[in-house]
């Protein structure tokens, strides 16, 4: 376990390396959180809450956050697939090295670069009024909440990325899966304000329960009520994909290799 813990960190520092000398990627890592307030709080917020715009930015930053990294799970896949297509992991198989352990580097390192992005979802958010209503030490319980549970949604998109044919496939299918996750959510709805057909998905929905993990670390008050039975639910979640798509991604990986 240690010599594979070892070898993944050592692959993930691999696939942070290219990022420096891809501007690109950095640049879109910031852009997405800026992008995805001013739509959500500037186009829509304002209109939607009679103008109280920082009304707007209390209740959505979290919901933008959650969906900016869970969308960005999707990388995990691409970067698998092109991996594969190009041969890396045919030069990683004839290392002294689990067989596993190229799996384990790409997650943690598309864990990393989401991290980056979701520091920059947090200052666009400082830029446009949010604050941090608790403490440092809640501020970072809640990104470690959040990156965990993107950790179990990376080993979905690993696993569609390696069964995929091409590379188009994969972005479409993890957005088709992702998006009506988080827009069916409490990220910008409030439940209490849903159908009521709509209520009871809103409610059992595990990107709610994650958005209220981090409303309720990041603001308090009475976002906090219930937050041991969000976090519960949340880990809950997070364990039962992982139990489902972890297995799915290695099998798939040691078919492929």
């Amino acid at each position: 376990m240690n010599n594979l813990l070892t070898q993944g960190l050592t692959l993930t520092w691999r696939g942070l390396v290219p990022m420096r000398n891809s501007p690109g990627q950095i640049i879109g890592l910031l852009m997405q959180p800026l992008i995805m307030i001013l739509v959500f709080v500037y186009l829509f917020g304002g209109a939607n809450n009679d103008g109280d715009r920082a009304g707007v930015v209390l209740y959505a930053l979290p919901g933008v956050l959650a969906q900016v990294t869970l969308m960005g799970t999707g990388r995990t896949g691409m970067m698998l697939h092109t991996d594969l297509t190009n041969g890396v992991f045919d030069r990683v198989r004839g290392l002294p090295i689990s067989r596993t352990a190229p799996l384990l580097g790409r997650v943690l390192a598309d864990t990393v670069a989401l991290a980056i992005s979701a520091v920059a979802a947090l200052g666009m958010g400082y830029v446009v009024g949010f604050r941090v209503a608790t403490g440092p030490a809640q501020a970072l319980l809640a990104l470690l909440v959040l990156l965990g549970f993107a950790m179990c949604v990376g080993c979905v998109s690993a696993w569609v990325g390696l069964i995929a044919k091409n590379p188009a496939g994969i972005q479409v299918l993890i957005t088709a899966v992702m998006l009506p996750l988080a827009m069916g959510s409490n990220a910008y709805m409030n439940p209490e304000y849903a159908p009521g057909w709509m209520r009871g998905w809103l409610e059992i929905n595990p990107v709610s329960h994650l958005v209220s993990v981090i409303r309720g670390l990041l603001i308090g008050g009475d976002y906090a009520t219930g937050l041991g039975g969000h976090l519960l639910a949340t880990a809950i979640w997070g364990a039962v994909i992982a139990a489902v798509a972890a297995p799915l991604a290695v099998t798939a990986y040691k078919r492929r290799i």
